[in-house]
């Protein structure tokens, strides 16, 4: 099996190239926002565009939850693609969805910047802020068959050739339902308590010193300074504090936990009263 990325910010316009891209190189199944696609028609999945605020689709689009990422992971064996399009804001993200997914490594990387124009970026960046809306690349009765959500409009999607236009699919324009309660903010104080109250379960930690918090559409970067007690294994009580603290963040905030950096800038020896 072959596995395509495309990679691109969020509202830039990535799934609407989707449908060229995958005309170009021969490619049937697409994976789009916790959905597998096969030409104009749902295989499997639950669209992220339904769920009810941005934290939830964040993590329906990474196959957050065991049941939805096992019933892909089902359908992708039967049907046994030779290649898949995977489509995601960061290439971590897409790592993420194919170790999720248990994809072959990634064979080709298509960078939303390589394959549209600026003014195609802007354009796309301001509809999303403008006006909320998001695309599918399937029609819009298959979108609708599949699950309510508020439709806006469906465009059929041309290839041109040299000796005219060609219809390769549609693209279904939505308002998810998260569109209308406004944006969900996670502020850094919320991360850094979820941090605090983690550490404190360390007893090889002695003191947090300066941590910043990194808040991105793709999810949380973390750089903190750690001062440890003397004589135990530095790398072992890094590793765990980094796997404790992705496992809580991960959980609580459903954002992407991007990396955590430590930095054990100082070791002291605790006399024993």
């Amino acid at each position: 099996m072959k596995v395509i990325a495309l990679v691109g910010g969020s509202g830039t316009g990535k799934s609407h190239k989707a449908l060229l891209i995958a005309h170009k190189e021969h490619i049937e199944y697409i994976i789009d926002d916790g959905l597998l696609i096969r030409k104009d028609k749902i295989l499997a999945g639950l669209s992220a565009k339904k769920e009810a605020n941005k934290i939830q689709a964040i993590r329906r689009a990474i196959f957050f939850d065991k049941e939805h990422a096992q019933s892909v992971r089902d359908v992708i064996k039967q049907e046994n693609p030779k290649k898949i399009m995977v489509l995601g804001t960061s290439k971590d993200m897409v790592d993420k969805i194919i170790q999720t997914l248990e994809l072959p490594p990634v064979n080709q990387t298509f960078f939303i910047e390589d394959i549209s124009s600026e003014k195609e970026i802007q354009l796309a960046r301001a509809s999303r802020s403008r006006e909320g809306t998001h695309i599918i690349p399937l029609p819009g009765i298959e979108v609708q068959r599949k699950f309510p959500i508020n439709l806006v409009e469906s465009l059929e999607i041309f290839y041109r050739k040299r000796y005219g236009n060609r219809k390769i699919g549609e693209r279904t324009v939505v308002r998810p339902p998260f569109s209308y309660f406004g944006k969900l903010f996670i502020s850094e104080n919320a991360i850094l308590d979820i941090i605090f109250f983690t550490i404190k379960d360390f007893k090889e930690v002695i003191r947090v010193g300066k941590t910043k918090i990194n808040i991105t559409e793709e999810g949380i970067l973390v750089q903190m300074n750690l001062i440890l007690r003397y004589g135990k294994n530095i790398p072992d009580i890094v590793k765990r504090i980094q796997e404790n603290l992705k496992k809580e963040l991960d959980y609580i905030t459903g954002i992407n936990i991007i990396k955590i950096n430590v930095l054990v800038e100082d070791l002291l020896m605790e006399t024993e009263k």
